[in-house]
């Protein structure tokens, strides 16, 4: 758990109070500390040791239950309140545009579900609620709809706990167990968990009983987490066959015809007389196209892009990030923190550029020959212009323009403001084009053809960001395009562990199709 982990539960504890309309004194105790909490630069195991103290806004009584939580990881509290909530009620929270007070004015009135929320709505009977026009009423039918066909699944990141939750519990009972399924095969957004064991049915009953529902043939559903599970027994004769099928995707199991009994995966393409192919690569987009001899990797990669410090909303500091680079082996760093016109991220001023400037000539003098570039994450104003003058503009080593709000805006206008944006000189990466959150947020409307066009036209780069809740620009645009684009590889650290999501970025980069000359991480960091 980091600060930024505890802040959140924090905040949404905060946000249950007021849903419970109890409490409110209390709320804004919570909210208060969780902003001083995520703002300090230290260890959250040395704040819970120190018991908080010194801590703004964290009291005596606080104090004692952030140090459990801490040292738990498990907010009991928390989970009390969530407890006195409806469970439809609670899948509000998953709908852009309704707050705390909305969703208790909703659940006041009777509307206790997405599928009620969109039911009253699409009836016109949310305008009678007081603070729900006409136009918010249109908006929230739209966005629970988006949020209810998500519903069911999770991101990625959240798979990979559970995912090696059961592979430990398989190796634990001394089982040979792959994951197969949408996870092997990378996809942004999961609806279920598959797995291949080289078992009989009874030994995987033995090591999972506990989320194992029923057995159909050779076949064991059940959940975990809400997730449905399937496993898949196989023999030593057909476990390779059993593992393609499970992996899928059903497009790809199609255009490979019968397929032969085989153990292993290789033996099944041998005898189709076929080449291997990765599992990043059986999407119905990949069919009919050749999977790249040499997949980008880890060791490709010379430096991380797109990291944010506590200059604006990061966790951690300047310093930390770097030596956190250094130590993962990365030869530079662009720290990208919010512009000026962010303030709800701490967006920088021009006199805090400047200080950041100063503090990345001491550090790189200090850390050489790694090196720090001076970057911005700037706003994409509502008319297209970034968020500086041209003279400060010029001082940044790189500038990233992303669109952070106006996600709204009518297509043609929403185009516009883009184009314009990547007429900017000064412009040198496009950041997260569309501004998706996956499983939360729709991305900006644009017609990306002419977008990417002018990227390409004006040699912008164009960022696939590889946070979980983004993943953005999707890899299947970057597969379209990857021959006319360069692309880069941005974590969108917020903290020294957020570095590590540059491993998803490398799945989504296989996904994509993209070898070295492609993404520009893989350049030294003068020669982007």
């Amino acid at each position: 758990m980091n600060r930024k982990e505890l802040a959140g539960m924090l905040e949404y504890a905060a946000d249950l109070m007021e849903v419970l309309g109890e409490g409110e004194f209390r709320a804004q105790v919570y909210r208060r500390a969780a902003r001083n909490i995520e703002k300090l630069e230290a260890d959250l195991q040395t704040l819970a040791a120190q018991g908080f103290r010194g801590v703004p806004g964290v009291g005596p009584s606080l104090a004692p239950m952030l140090a459990e939580i801490v040292h738990s990881g498990e907010f009991a509290y928390m989970a009390e309140l969530e407890a006195q909530v409806p469970p439809g009620v609670l899948e509000f929270f998953r709908v852009q545009g309704l707050g705390p007070k909305r969703i208790r004015a909703l659940w006041e009135h009777g509307v206790d579900s997405l599928e009620e929320l969109i039911r009253h709505g699409e009836a016109g009977r949310l305008r009678g609620i007081p603070g729900f026009g006409a136009k918010t009423e249109a908006n929230l039918v739209q966005a629970a709809r988006f949020a209810l066909e998500g519903l069911r699944r999770v991101l990625y990141g959240e798979g990979v706990e559970a995912v090696e939750l059961l592979l430990a519990d398989f190796a634990n009972a001394g089982l040979r167990a792959e994951v197969a399924g949408s996870f092997r095969r990378g996809l942004e957004t999961l609806g279920n968990l598959d797995f291949v064991a080289l078992a009989e049915p009874e030994a995987v009953q033995h090591a999972l009983g506990r989320y194992l529902e029923r057995l159909e043939g050779t076949v064991w559903h059940g959940h975990l987490g809400g997730l449905p599970l399937k496993v898949f027994c196989a023999t030593p004769q057909n476990y390779g066959t059993v593992l393609v099928r499970a992996t899928g995707s059903l497009a790809f199991l199609e255009s490979l015809g019968a397929l032969p009994e085989a153990p292993t995966e290789a033996e099944v393409f041998e005898r189709l007389g076929r080449r291997p192919v990765s599992p990043y690569w059986r999407e119905p987009e990949h069919l009919g196209l050749e999977e790249p001899v040499q997949p980008l990797r880890r060791e490709d990669l010379l430096g991380l892009i797109h990291c944010h410090s506590t200059y604006s909303d990061g966790t951690a500091s300047l310093r930390a990030m770097a030596e956190a680079a250094i130590a993962e082996g990365y030869g530079y760093m662009v720290i990208s923190d919010h512009s000026q016109s962010a303030p709800y991220a701490g967006g920088l001023g021009p006199e805090r550029v400047l200080e950041q400037w100063a503090e990345v000539e001491r550090l790189n003098a200090e850390l050489a020959p790694f090196r720090i570039l001076k970057g911005i994450e700037s706003d994409i104003l509502p008319d297209g212009s970034l968020d500086y003058p041209d003279e400060i503009l010029a001082g940044f080593d790189v500038v990233i323009g992303s669109l952070h709000s106006g996600l709204k805006l009518p297509r043609e206008a929403q185009t516009e403001r883009l184009l314009k944006a990547l007429d900017n000189p000064y412009l040198t990466v496009l950041g997260h084009p569309t501004g998706r959150l996956l499983l939360r947020r729709q991305g900006a409307d644009a017609d990306w053809e002419r977008v990417l066009e002018r990227a390409a036209e004006r040699g912008v780069t164009v960022e696939i960001n590889c946070n979980y809740y983004r993943c953005d620009l999707d890899w299947r645009l970057a597969l379209k395009w990857r021959d006319r684009l360069r692309f880069s590889l941005g974590t969108d650290a917020h903290s020294v562990e957020g570095i590590q999501t540059i491993s998803y970025g490398l799945v989504l980069g296989r996904k994509a199709g993209l070898g070295t000359a492609h993404v520009i991480n893989c350049r030294p960091e003068g020669q982007r």
